[in-house]
């Protein structure tokens, strides 16, 4: 051992001003530090306070001064005296932090002395203390130990639990520590002075070949002076196979403070029955042993043979940069060490060669054996789902390792994912396979740990997530619901039409609505029929009850919920399509006379509010089926509306409407949950994953997941889709330019408005409010677009009211028929003034109609050439085949309510060809308007793609509008 220890002076000065003399506070303490190669020990003197055994260090190694063994400071007690005048009568000069080797005799006398003080303590390499007590010494001799690799090592042994530590590099005296009960002991051998002197003088290693040498020169003096000596064991020549090793391993880059570089050694490993040994290329020995126990066996390394692996590895890393050695190479190029133990691995192991990869290698890449999915069906609220990756016999949860990569930027530059294992290695998956699979699953792998939790509404995504997994995946456990993922999105089997007992031939696409509402029923979920307004909702739901009621399945009653003014419209399909069934309309203040009877009928239906009113009665009932008619009455799940009709208890639940999403995809959310709780998450989950990234984000790629997701359980066909079954529809955008004095009177309200609104805007801080002024403010401008009577502007001319006058004059005389929509019903008053003094008949329908069936009849019959409607009352619920030209006098915010009242007359039944006018005002609010919708449809179109989601705007947002007012302001 040698002594270590350094200047503390300031340390001790400070310490005598601060601390009493007691026997409190640090003491000086004895360190044995172990040496791991060596298994020889250090001392460390040390101040330190002891606290259970332990040690609190109190700053750097001490230094020992002669002055202090005259006068004692705090931290030294008598014992201490005795092993620090040894210490410094051993090195008179001092003991500095470089000292050597201490004599064996020093020691042996130091040791007790240090224990009898109880503060000498031992440290591991690994960095573990014990404070150490002594035991009686031990005996202990010299013995000759075998290798397995054919050497012999001259070494002490003990007949005492404990490790043996040497006091010296040679190991000419032995301590006999035991790390069970902290004892150190000296040791006791009988060795004389003669055989002490005469161990000094050879080596202590000696191999196998050498021991007939070793005998014939020291057999008789070691005999003499009572040393042992090795014996002879019986050798033997063997042959060998020889199996070309890789060796790979880490070091720091010489060259990049924070990088590491891999290497790459070739070794060879030589095997017999009973043993095998490997070696570097470049090693130099040519003859190897190896001890079996019994025999020391010999064999002869194959120059020739590595020699030709040397050459069948070339190709392979060059690559890579040599080093001095004849068979290393470094690299720290990720491709290259890619392309080894990736594209070339498999080939070099056909040529026999194995990878040995040592512990901390930085570019482990490996990739799965086999990929494997576990399906657990035992939870009846969700399945749960492992997806297990094999290399070799290890397996690896693929979802768990993908939270992780949750946590950063999954976008790879490459066309590979690069993933950690728990053991370090690097798993390399194509990132096209990690992209789909976090596409699938990201939004239930956000929240969950362990095994996957699949909600059993969410069963469909089964067929996706197999779709993104190789080919050759396994699946076990419960496949059964991986199959029926499948036949869910399988196409509906074509049944035949005459089952459904419907007075009616309906079109092969109306047909194949009817046949996707059996297959839905036949995997028990429930679905969104949202074809295209006028191409026969209706018409398919009643095809579909017919069919149940046929088959004798229709136990108990459909109940249809509608608006209340399509509540004739039904009962005439009904009656029309499907007399067979019997139906009760639930309305009017007698309604509670039938409660006891409604089980009698076939299909109850009733209107949405009076759901809400009635609502402690119909969950007595026992339902088939309920139907929700113009289900975007829903759209808002917070309405008391929304609350009640989801309490309502069914076999299976129906929704139509042909706009899902009229301005925000939480509309469609509320739909697809009423129909399958749970379906797309909760809303806050559904916001976070997919509306916000569409409608804010414009993400494509989460548009397109959320038409897959819905793609089993929503059915929508578009008039293009099927425009062999209708006529064609031709929009025509009209731009008319304001007369010289409205455009005047339209300044001066755009001018006066903006200093009013600035004022306003200032005043208020609510979101809220400030979108209620901005539209005051712009609905002032629209109105001056379509009259400024509307703004009590009598004197002034209205140049787009002339244009749709004489628009209209040459309609009529060419005998066609017209609807005209307005928002504003003071405007259709002003028209209807038109028509009055024109002569022209007319028809007029608003939200104060009181009979609004008699008046579409009296339009069907040919009463009236011109049909005058509001755009709020004239969305739903109306059949106006007759007309062939629709006008929309001024444009509405939602362009889908503007879609809506177009398909009045472009429907099933239309047998002209519908021309469609937009009249715009140029120049003006109405102008920018056209183009916003425009802009804002986009996200419909995408919709709209593939999965057919309606819905052709979504909601204006304050920004839109304050947009608006900037731009219409700016105009000069």
């Amino acid at each position: 051992p040698y002594i270590e220890t350094s200047n503390t002076m300031s340390f001790l000065a400070q310490l005598r001003q601060n601390r009493p003399n007691t026997t409190q506070g640090p003491k000086l303490c004895y360190l044995l530090q172990i040496q791991e190669k060596s298994k020889t020990v250090k001392l460390q003197l040390t101040l330190a306070e002891l606290q259970q055994g332990g040690l609190r260090e109190q700053g750097e190694p001490y230094k020992i001064q002669r002055q202090h063994l005259q006068h004692l400071p705090p931290f030294i007690s008598e014992v201490d005296i005795n092993p620090l005048q040894i210490l410094i009568e051993t090195k008179p000069n001092g003991l500095p932090h470089e000292a050597g080797d201490l004599p064996v005799e020093k020691w042996l006398e130091l040791i007790p002395l240090l224990l009898k003080t109880q503060r000498c303590f031992i440290e591991t390499p690994q960095g573990s203390r014990q404070k150490l007590a002594p035991a009686p010494p031990v005996p202990v001799k010299l013995v000759w130990l075998p290798s397995h690799t054919g050497t012999f090592q001259l070494s002490w042994q003990a007949d005492a639990t404990g490790k043996l530590l040497y006091l010296d590099a040679k190991a000419s005296y032995p301590l006999l520590y035991d790390a069970a009960t902290g004892l150190l002991s000296l040791t006791q051998h009988q060795l004389n002075s003669a055989a002490v002197d005469t161990l000094a003088q050879v080596e202590r290693y000696l191999p196998a070949s050498k021991v007939a040498g070793f005998l014939a020169e020291h057999e008789a003096r070691w005999a003499k002076v009572g040393l042992p000596l090795p014996k002879a064991i019986p050798q033997q020549q063997l042959t060998a196979e020889i199996h070309p090793v890789l060796r790979l391993a880490s070091r720091p880059h010489p060259k990049r403070a924070a990088g590491f570089e891999g290497s790459i050694e070739l070794m060879f490993r030589y095997i017999g029955e009973h043993y095998c040994i490997c070696i570097p290329y470049d090693a130099e020995q040519n003859r190897l042993e190896y001890w079996d126990g019994i025999h020391i066996n010999h064999l002869t390394r194959d120059p020739q043979q590595e020699r030709v692996f040397f050459r069948q590895l070339q190709p392979f890393i060059a690559t890579l940069k040599p080093t001095d050695h004849g068979g290393k190479w470094l690299s720290s190029e990720r491709s290259q060490w890619l392309q080894l133990l990736t594209e070339s691995r498999q080939e070099l192991a056909q040529q026999g060669f194995s990878f040995w990869i040592e512990p901390g290698f930085r570019h482990h890449y490996v990739v799965a054996d086999q990929w494997r999915v576990e399906i657990d069906g035992s939870d009846n609220q969700a399945l749960q789902l492992s997806v297990l990756l094999e290399l070799g016999d290890d397996k690896f949860d693929l979802l768990n390792l993908l939270r992780q990569l949750q946590r950063f930027n999954r976008q790879q530059a490459t066309n590979e994912t690069t993933l950690t294992l728990p053991d370090g290695r690097l798993l390399l998956l194509p990132t096209p396979l990690v992209n789909g699979i976090m596409d699938e699953l990201g939004d239930l792998l956000v929240n969950q740990g362990g095994p996957l939790r699949l909600p059993r509404s969410q069963i469909a995504r089964l067929d996706d997530l197999r779709q993104q997994l190789p080919e050759a995946t396994q699946w076990q456990g419960a496949v059964e619901h991986l199959n029926f993922a499948v036949s869910l999105h399988n196409i509906p089997t074509l049944l035949d039409q005459a089952l459904s007992g419907v007075e009616a031939e309906l079109r092969p696409y109306q047909w194949l609505g009817v046949c996707w509402l059996q297959h839905l029923k036949q995997h028990q979920v429930n679905g969104l029929l949202a074809d295209d307004m006028g191409l026969g909702k209706t018409l398919q739901i009643l095809a579909h009850l017919s069919l149940e009621q046929q088959q004798g399945c229709l136990q108990h009653p459909a109940l249809i919920v509608l608006p209340t003014s399509l509540l004739h419209n039904w009962a005439l399909e009904v009656e029309r399509f499907t007399p067979h069934l019997r139906y009760k309309i639930v309305h009017g203040p007698k309604r509670g006379q039938s409660w006891d009877k409604l089980q009698d009928y076939d299909l109850l239906i009733s209107s949405y509010q009076l759901i809400v009113n009635d609502l402690a009665h119909w969950q007595t009932q026992k339902l088939s089926w309920i139907v929700l008619d113009e289900a975007q009455q829903i759209k808002n799940p917070r309405t008391q509306v929304r609350q009640a009709i989801q309490q309502l208890e069914s076999d299976y639940r129906i929704c139509l409407t042909g706009t899902p999403v009229q301005n925000h995809l939480g509309e469609l959310w509320s739909l697809l949950d009423f129909l399958m709780p749970g379906c797309l998450n909760n809303l806050a989950d559904f916001k976070c994953h997919y509306q916000k990234p569409i409608e804010q984000e414009a993400n494509e790629e989460r548009m397109e997941q959320l038409q897959k997701r819905i793609a089993p359980f929503m059915l929508r066909r578009t008039k293009d889709q099927v425009a062999r079954d209708l006529p064609q529809k031709t929009e025509i955008y009209q731009y008319i330019s304001l007369a010289d004095d409205q455009q005047e009177f339209y300044d001066t309200q755009r001018n006066t408005g903006s200093l009013e609104l600035q004022a306003q805007l200032s005043d208020s801080g609510h979101d809220g409010q400030q979108q209620i002024l901005l539209l005051t403010a712009l609905l002032k401008l629209r109105q001056v677009c379509c009259d400024p009577k509307l703004l009590d502007a009598p004197d002034i001319s209205s140049a787009k009211r002339e244009h749709c006058m004489e628009m209209i004059k040459e309609l009529v005389e060419e005998r066609r028929t017209t609807l005209l929509f307005s928002q504003f019903t003071s405007m259709l008053e002003l028209l209807a003034q038109d028509l009055d003094a024109l002569g022209i008949d007319y028809l007029i329908l608003t939200g104060q109609s009181r009979n609004r069936q008699q008046l579409v009849e009296a339009f069907q019959r040919g009463d009236a050439p011109v049909f005058l409607i509001s755009l709020k009352a004239g969305g739903v619920g109306l059949n106006l085949t007759r007309a062939d030209t629709v006008i929309h006098y001024d444009p509405w915010w939602n362009s889908a309510a503007e879609q809506q009242a177009t398909d009045r007359a472009h429907r099933i039944g239309q047998d002209k060809p519908v021309f469609v006018y937009k009249l715009i005002a140029e120049n003006t609010i109405e102008d920018k308007i056209a183009q916003l919708q425009q802009q804002k449809a986009q996200i419909s179109l995408h919709i709209n793609h593939q999965a057919q989601i309606s819905g052709e705007q979504f909601a204006l947002k304050l920004e839109d509008l304050m947009t608006l007012w900037q731009q219409e302001t700016e105009t000069t």
